[in-house]
């Protein structure tokens, strides 16, 4: 697989990953740096497909970022059983920090997060190409009218009430990514 460095865009051959990870570490032979290699974004596509990471059947990520511990875990029990491979954040910097160096498929956002709001890493993200297209379901305990306008303003591809969390998360985490698949 042919892949560009996200720092000098020099192309590098990678090898076969087989962990099966969407983001690798890779120290770039001619800025030397070490860089995290986003295998969707970073790939330079070629006439043969058939060593595209794109192509593989590999399991989707989601982040799920909340402040609370029993909602982390709920939600996380569900993905985790229906297949998805599960990173969590405790709070609105580890949630920034995990979506720059995990890229994940899909982020499962509280709004209320010490640290860094939610709104903030919405804004955050929107605001840097590499991460701009990161997909979003909003869940929270309150629905406000002027809330979901900004939602729907910086492009949150959902928004979920934590009451329905185990009854809907699944079918809208799957509406989402089929919605998003090129495929």
């Amino acid at each position: 697989m042919i892949v560009q460095c996200p720092e000098c865009r020099s192309k590098i051959r990678l090898q076969e990953s087989d962990q099966g990870d969407r983001v690798v570490k890779y120290l770039c032979n001619k800025c030397q740096r070490i860089v995290r290699i986003d295998l969707v974004m970073d790939e330079l596509k070629s006439s043969s497909s058939s060593g595209s990471f794109e192509a593989l059947d590999i399991k989707k990520k989601i982040l799920i970022a909340d402040d609370t511990k029993l909602i982390r875990e709920v939600a996380s029990q569900v993905l985790q059983e229906a297949g998805f491979t599960v990173i969590m954040a405790e709070d609105g910097e580890q949630a920034l920090e995990q979506i720059r160096d995990e890229h994940p498929d899909l982020v499962l956002m509280d709004l209320l997060m010490p640290r860094m709001t939610g709104f903030d890493v919405l804004r955050e993200v929107k605001r840097q190409d590499r991460l701009k297209d990161t997909l979003f379901l909003v869940m929270s305990s309150v629905y406000k009218k002027n809330v979901m306008k900004f939602l729907h303003q910086v492009g949150v591809q959902g928004f979920l009430d934590k009451e329905n969390l185990r009854d809907s998360l699944l079918f809208r985490v799957k509406t989402i990514l089929q919605e998003a698949s090129p495929h």
